[in-house]
């Protein structure tokens, strides 16, 4: 008989990031396929997919189900271009004992007719319950494997590196040596030998006695070896990635949650009426949605069944959320975008009823967030204050903060700043005696153009620090001190009159309670037969109500405190207390498509500039989604964005 037990020692030696060693007793069985029902038959302590003492079950190795080992081997092989049939399969494993065991890997080595090694199949286990295939072939006579490492297992290792495998065939000694390498640099050694003995009833007898709690200890003991590393040697965790690999044969099943939100979700995509949609699920199948004829067409990738629970209960929040943290990804992120939100009346995630709770957590959340005298800095500060050298690396040299005005083709998005600028100028009609006062002056962009093309003496306040000294040393830069003032202020505290008032993308800021205030302190400060231009971001009124009752994933991961005007509101909060009124308006909203394409283009092509700041993957994330949003709620003309040039009733304009 071919089969036979391996009563030895497993060591570990980690050198990497700290020095770690551990010595076990461990014994192994090496199973010829073919003898499994002999042994059974001579042995009533052997069981081969039945409980016995120590038992070997078929749906314990390689793929999901109760198919025979035999099977699943030739399948494993077929699938990664491997057409000869072995000749002899033996499987190097621990049993269970007492129907338990947790193998964290096992082997099994397939021979041709003159007992060489064809390939063999390293079966590896982690301690979530997932499965990967190594498929490893030989070169030459050698025993050595080679393979890089794909599957995550060990917490304190990264996905990175490779593994050396020496894998001798079992004989009448055992000899496994697994070598992992990190940059080329020797990260960690597993190992173990012993010399074989037959498989007899005695010998079962003696391992069952002497040794009952054996395989019940492997997984306490990495329990243990873990608690070591992290407690007594500080070493830093990595979070399991979602496997990578189609050879990552078992993957942890969706639990009750997500099985519901899959079907709640699945039955929210098949109202779609417009378009194609296509849902690839973690196992690789798919589904479609829509028309094949139709266009827009999207595809999306979910990589964690947790998606569908996250979507489920808190609607367009948890959407965006899942994507930031990986359970889900798109080959055209704005395309999908665009194809969800281009009908609202056909998706929206309102008919989520599940999301309703979370939909009053995240709206009373959002109430906290109101624009006072000390919430507004706060909300500021939060967005503003991040980085002036993370927005230098996307933001044109101007480090302007709003949509351009794209006169040509061929525009940069410098150019297309600059063009905003002079139209903002003319409509403003800013001449070399005007006082002008701008709210929300960001890095002072806007301010050192108007001066130098007009002559003009200039108030600009922003609530940002970062923004503020910035701003400060560029009109110094400029030499433009004696014509600029910046200053760090709250628009609800400035004094004065101006005769032009200028606001590039502020409103937003003020909230829906405070619109009336705004107006009143436009009004206030406003001089007699002066001018006032706003940039606005709009929303439509038909979407005011249920939006200012709401929060969604930008109000609460981008701009906190953040609020988007109807024209509607504006204009109600305009009649209500002021003599304010609009004598011009005009929708720019198709330039921001493109300002926001080529933001997000910037920022990305600079990942390991916004790594070396001190941002990480998932701020990348966020912000590769937030552009998008943004570039599809423009480009199906879902949000507007308005220059509105304003007046005061009665008065003649200078």
């Amino acid at each position: 008989m071919n089969s036979c037990l391996y009563d030895g020692e497993l060591r570990h030696i980690r050198t990497h990031k700290a020095e770690h060693s551990f010595v076990y007793p461990l014994h192994l069985y090496a199973l010829d396929l073919d003898e499994l029902e002999r042994l059974e038959r001579d042995s009533p302590w052997f069981g081969h997919n039945r409980i016995r003492p120590l038992a070997v079950h078929d749906r314990d190795y390689l793929y999901p189900g109760e198919a025979p080992l035999w099977d699943k081997v030739q399948r494993a092989l077929k699938e990664n271009g491997i057409d000869r049939i072995p000749h002899r399969v033996v499987l190097v494993t621990a049993l269970r004992q007492f129907h338990y065991v947790f193998n964290p890997v096992s082997f099994f080595y397939c021979f041709d007719e003159k007992k060489k090694i064809v390939c063999v199949l390293a079966n590896v286990n982690n301690t979530f319950g997932e499965s990967h295939l190594y498929v490893l072939k030989p070169e030459g006579e050698s025993f050595f494997f080679e393979t890089d490492k794909v599957f995550h297992v060990s917490p304190f290792f990264s996905r990175q590196g490779h593994y050396q495998f020496h894998l001798p065939p079992p004989d009448e000694e055992l000899s496994i040596r697994i070598i992992y390498f990190i940059e080329d640099r020797q990260a960690l050694e597993a190992s173990f030998s012993a010399q074989a003995q037959p498989l007899t009833p005695a010998v079962l007898v003696r391992i069952l006695l002497l040794h009952p709690l054996r395989a019940a200890m492997t997984f306490p003991r990495i329990l243990w070896q873990a608690g070591r590393l992290y407690l007594g040697k500080k070493l830093k965790i990595h979070a399991r990635p979602e496997p990578s690999s189609f050879l990552t044969i078992r993957r942890i099943p969706p639990s009750m949650l997500e099985r519901l939100g899959k079907k709640v979700i699945l039955r929210f995509l098949g109202r779609l009426d417009h378009g194609r949609l296509t849902v690839t699920f973690p196992g690789g199948e798919s589904r479609s949605f829509g028309s094949p004829e139709q266009f827009p067409q999207a595809s999306l990738t979910v990589h964690r069944d947790r998606f569908f629970r996250r979507a489920m209960l808190a609607a367009d929040i948890g959407f965006g959320e899942s994507y930031v943290d990986g359970d889900w990804d798109s080959p055209d992120l704005v395309k999908l975008l665009s194809l969800l939100s281009l009908r609202e009346e056909a998706l929206n995630d309102r008919r989520l009823w599940p999301a309703l709770a979370c939909r009053m957590v995240h709206f009373f959340s959002h109430l906290r967030r109101d624009n006072t005298l000390s919430g507004s800095r706060r909300n500021i500060s939060e967005h503003y204050d991040l980085s002036n050298d993370l927005y230098g690396l996307f933001l044109d040299p101007t480090m302007t903060y709003s949509s351009g005005i794209f006169l040509d083709p061929g525009d940069s998005l410098e150019e297309s700043q600059r063009h905003k600028f002079r139209i903002i100028i003319d409509k403003a009609g800013i001449g070399p005696g005007d006082q002008v006062l701008e709210i929300g002056c960001g890095w002072g962009g806007f301010a050192v153009e108007v001066v130098k093309q007009t002559g003009c003496r200039l108030l600009g306040i922003t609530l940002s620090r970062r923004q503020f000294e910035w701003a400060t040393r560029r009109v110094g830069e400029e030499g433009l001190e004696d014509r600029i003032e910046i200053r760090l202020a709250d628009y609800r505290h400035i004094e004065g009159r101006f005769t032009r008032i200028v606001s590039i993308e502020m409103l937003e800021a003020v909230g829906h309670r405070h619109l009336g205030g705004y107006f009143a302190a436009l009004d206030r400060l406003l001089a007699p037969q002066g001018r006032i231009v706003l940039q606005t971001i709009t929303l439509p009124d038909q979407k005011y109500l249920p939006y200012r009752f709401g929060c969604d994933w930008i109000r609460k991961h981008i701009f906190p405190g953040g609020h988007l005007p109807s024209l509607g509101a504006i204009t109600a909060a305009m009649t209500k207390g002021t003599r304010l009124n609009v004598t011009a308006m005009e929708d720019i909203g198709w330039h921001y498509v493109r300002t926001l394409a080529l933001w997000r283009e910037a920022l990305l092509s600079h990942r390991q500039k916004v790594i070396e700041l001190g941002f990480d993957e998932f701020f990348l994330r966020k912000w590769e989604y937030y552009f998008s949003y943004c570039e599809a709620g423009f480009r199906n003309r879902l949000i507007r964005n308005y220059q509105l040039v304003l007046g005061r009733m009665g008065e003649p304009e200078s």
